[in-house]
């Protein structure tokens, strides 16, 4: 096992895609090299025996400078550094295509910006958590002298309407539609069915899905724990009976057989653990292929719609942000903020004794 390079790795996939010899079960075909090009970059990835160019972004050393800043002095989740950091690598790259250097950078540009991400669709959440993310970046730049005093001052703020709620997932009766439009008897289709449902019934985050373990899954016990990534809580959940068989389903008969622990992994060798935007395209052609409507079509939709079901059965707001690993309750109010049933007991509430 020495270290091979991408040119090399080509040439044995064209090789391999002419080859006829004892070593082929089946005849060449049109995708011999995709295939052999998608095994073989995983199995060399896996042993670390891959040279890939290596990516990096525009102002990597100061990227990386304020990604530090965020983890060691405001000690913020991995998640949420990832976020920041990402939003101010895109302004950054698109100042540098247009050749504008770090230190020559003012308000307009970052107007120009935003203008342009909305014109290509940004939703207003979007738009205000990139601004606030560069706003974080050059008020570090300022401190580091990479960029005119006074600049984080200048970034524009958009009011987000207080009263134009619009629920951001699907509704239970799309969630169970979806549930049962998929096939078990596919390895894949029972992979997605498991994610789906801890999305939906525990509100697990995409993070939290891809991170759990084997381990994580207590069969005897009937318990699922789960350790929230944003905010490093760990919390245990008792598994429900559909929850509990399609996972011992996934385990049983789709789960390729590996060393690795995680509970979620690719159906190719070498087995790794799922990426979140593997889980997010699976998500959205679920959605997709059973023409759900919903404001948000991803993994995050699904948790959107298990608080939805979980204030109209009467939960309280504390309890579900309790459920959902929430430090702040005023994370789920929103979906209070229209619920007829929730507003009802705020009407009723009796004052008797009070006052």
């Amino acid at each position: 096992m020495r270290v091979v390079t991408m040119e090399e790795l080509k040439n044995a996939g064209r090789e391999w895609a002419k080859y006829i010899g004892p070593l082929r079960q089946r005849g060449p075909g049109k995708w011999s090299y995709e295939l052999y090009m998608r095994i073989a970059r995983g199995w060399l990835r896996f042993n670390s025996c891959l040279a890939e160019p290596r990516k990096t972004r525009i102002l990597e050393e100061k990227l990386r400078d304020f990604e530090e800043t965020l983890q060691k002095r405001f000690a913020l989740a991995p998640s949420t550094i990832e976020v920041r950091a990402k939003h101010a690598s895109w302004f950054l790259n698109w100042i540098s295509h247009r050749k504008i250097s770090l230190r020559h950078v003012g308000v307009g540009h970052l107007e120009r910006y935003l203008d342009a991400k909305k014109a290509e669709g940004w939703a207003l959440s979007t738009v205000v958590l990139a601004t606030y993310s560069i706003e974080k970046f050059f008020r570090h730049a300022e401190g580091r002298g990479w960029v005119r005093p006074g600049l984080s001052l200048g970034a524009p703020t958009y009011a987000i309407p207080r009263h134009d709620f619009l629920p951001k997932g699907p509704s239970w009766g799309d969630v169970q539609k979806m549930l049962a439009s998929m096939d078990d008897t596919q390895p894949a289709e029972l992979r997605d069915h498991a994610m789906i449902l801890l999305m939906a019934v525990y509100g697990l985050r995409v993070g939290d899905v891809v991170a759990l373990q084997v381990a994580d899954v207590d069969f005897a016990q009937r318990v699922l724990t789960v350790p929230r990534r944003k905010n490093s809580v760990t919390q245990r959940f008792p598994l429900n009976r559909e929850t509990l068989r399609t996972l011992r389903m996934y385990i049983a008969s789709a789960r390729p057989r590996s060393d690795c622990p995680a509970l979620f992994t690719t159906f190719v060798a070498p087995y790794q653990r799922l990426k979140e935007s593997t889980v997010y395209i699976r998500v959205r052609r679920q959605f997709a292929n059973n023409k759900i409507d919903s404001l948000r079509k991803g993994p995050h939709a699904l948790r959107h719609a298990c608080a939805k079901r979980l204030m109209k059965r009467g939960t309280s707001v504390p309890e579900i942000a309790a459920y959902l690993g929430h430090a702040d309750t005023n994370t789920v109010r929103e979906y209070a903020r229209y619920d007829n049933k929730a507003l009802r007991k705020i009407a009723e509430f009796s004052l008797e004794g009070l006052l």
